[in-house]
């Protein structure tokens, strides 16, 4: 009978041990931002519009984050998490790097106000 009981026992610690460590993988997972400041250089530089009534939107980096500033807008990019190499401008509008074959950055694109818009990265 005790063995039983200790076979028992020594099975729920185990399951219980196994659910943590399972819980702590995924918390690290999803703790793992998209977008670290070291990538910035990727994204930093002048982009090119047409038709808009600004000629250049330039990325830069401000208080450890990406900054955009066109015209009469600027502001913080934020991260979106999931989404790879795309940052919310204040709730206004969305960013998207886009990249090329070779995996660099050659143009930006913005969605605003059901608009989409495209520079390139001069």
């Amino acid at each position: 009978m005790k063995t039983i009981l200790f076979s028992l026992l020594s099975i729920c610690m185990f399951v219980l041990k196994a659910a943590a460590q399972d819980s702590t993988a995924t918390q690290l997972t999803d703790s793992i931002p998209a977008f670290s400041i070291a990538d910035s250089s990727t994204f930093t530089g002048k982009y090119k519009y047409e038709g808009l009534p600004f000629e250049y939107m330039v990325v830069s980096v401000k208080d450890s984050s990406l900054y955009y500033s066109g015209g009469e807008y600027s502001g913080p990019l934020a991260p979106i998490a999931g989404k790879k190499d795309s940052f919310d401008a204040s709730g206004q509008a969305l960013f998207t790097f886009l990249r090329d074959a070779g995996n660099k950055v050659t143009d930006l694109q913005i969605d605003y106000q059901g608009q989409t818009f495209t520079g390139r990265k001069e």
